[in-house]
């Protein structure tokens, strides 16, 4: 869990924050996977001598309309019906993660199981989802939502709408619900290499699970897996360092799956900034900090400015993160998760102000962000703002996921404890209560809210 809790103990905010650096918080970025076009290139040129005649690869991003047909001279267009599956769907983008997650693929061959509707469903389908995808590159997830759901529920089958609402969803760091559509994707194309590791990503992420380490072995198989399906798949092997390291496994395995991804596309910045990580905690610092200034380096792109700070900030690099931030939202201003990694680098470092506007804009674009939420209460309670706290965390509230409620009942304890300790018991029995509902076996809890009903 990123989220800073506290009110004025700072021992509460470093437990807290070593909690939320435990976990690999890798987020989600624009256009991360576009990296498996050249990963599918080099298997491709691999599989040359094979006579089997090559299917035409899949684009990026969720197909429009338009691009579900296919005109020829004197000829109408050819109905996606017709299409054939290719077998080989590579879902290529990876959106912005806290921070955003894959891409919707462009390729009618995403439709495992054909299903029969008529044209003006299908036409409907289609239109379903341009509109979905147009409201997501707007940021207007509410309205993408929407469209993906009403897509899914004509075509159940066809995983083009599951893939826009776990990429949304990761857009908005809502992580379980992002997990479980990965998990229905895969159910329609358990063999598709971008699904595996889009599902291994999910799973590495900071979220309150009391199975962190059945999650992480799964990520680690689902890493292994997409290998198995695309040897070459830049991507997949980084995400199997993740899974490993997560795993407390630091050593030749681990550095060995960074470095394999570094050579399969050396200007990929993420597994550099992986493998500096490492490096650092194995003690060769030397290396490591090679090995983050060809990350900073290689940053050129919105997405992997956001992976790489936010790499940076699993080990408490937080000044070094903000200048990448920074730089990610000169080029996109709205990047949510941008804008909510570089509002927990300003208060880590007590800027307050600053980091108070940042999550603002941060929920102007994702209002229903629980972490940026969250965070936002625990800005407030360190300050002593304790009724905007406890407004933050009540709008956090609508969010929560079941993981994550024990981590909210705690934040929703420390605002009552504030407003117990400044005479303010009805306000801190509100909050106690509050905090009993999202943790009901918390023995504690319950003296307390006794301490603040007698006043």
């Amino acid at each position: 869990m990123s989220s800073l809790y506290r009110f004025t103990i700072f021992g509460i905010l470093t437990a807290v924050l070593s909690i939320g650096t435990a976990a690999q918080d890798l987020g989600s970025s624009n256009k991360i996977f576009s990296r498996a076009k050249k990963a599918a290139k080099s298997e491709k040129a691999a599989e040359k001598s094979s006579t089997k005649p090559k299917s035409r690869s899949s684009r990026t991003k969720t197909a429009s309309k338009k691009d579900r047909t296919e005109s020829t001279p004197g000829k109408p267009a050819r109905k996606e019906s017709q299409a054939v599956s290719t077998g080989k769907e590579k879902f290529t983008e990876f959106k912005g993660p806290p921070i955003s997650v894959v891409e919707i693929s462009k390729s009618k061959s995403a439709v495992k199981i054909p299903t029969k509707i008529s044209a003006a469903d299908a036409d409907r389908y289609e239109g379903f989802i341009e509109t979905g995808n147009n409201a997501r590159d707007d940021r207007n997830y509410s309205a993408a939502e929407s469209a993906y759901k009403q897509a899914k529920a004509i075509k159940p089958s066809d995983s083009r709408a599951i893939y826009g609402l776990g990429n949304l969803y990761s857009d908005q760091q809502r992580w379980e619900e992002a997990e479980n559509a990965y998990r229905d994707a895969l159910q329609l194309e358990p063999a598709n290499a971008i699904a595996n590791i889009a599902l291994s990503f999910v799973l590495t992420q900071p979220i309150a699970a009391p199975n962190l380490s059945e999650r992480y072995e799964e990520a680690e198989m689902l890493a292994r897996r997409s290998i198995e399906l695309a040897p070459l798949n830049t991507l997949a092997h980084d995400q199997l360092g993740v899974a490993l390291e997560l795993r407390g496994l630091i050593r030749t395995e681990t550095e060995n799956a960074y470095r394999k991804a570094i050579q399969l596309d050396p200007s990929f910045a993420p597994p550099y900034a992986h493998l500096g990580r490492l490096l650092r905690r194995r003690g060769l610092n030397q290396e490591s900090a090679a090995a983050y200034q060809n990350a900073i380096r290689l940053s050129t792109e919105v997405a992997t400015m956001i992976l790489v700070a936010d790499v940076m900030q699993s080990e408490q690099r937080y000044a070094e993160s903000e200048q990448l931030l920074r730089k990610a939202l000169a080029s996109d201003p709205r990047n949510p998760s941008a804008l909510y990694l570089l509002g927990r680098a300003l208060t880590t470092q007590s800027k307050f102000s600053d980091a108070e506007r940042v999550l603002l804009t941060s929920l102007t674009v994702a209002p229903n962000t629980y972490m940026a939420n969250s965070l936002l209460g625990s800005l407030y309670a360190r300050q002593g703002k304790l009724d905007l706290a406890e407004n933050a965390l009540l709008q956090a509230l609508r969010s929560v996921s079941p993981l994550e409620k024990r981590s909210l009942s705690r934040q929703f304890e420390i605002v009552g404890d504030g407003y117990l300790s400044s005479g303010k018991s009805r306000n801190a029995e509100r909050t106690y209560r509050q905090a009993i509902a999202l943790d009901p076996e918390k023995e504690s809890l319950a003296s307390k809210l006794l301490k603040a009903q007698r006043g």
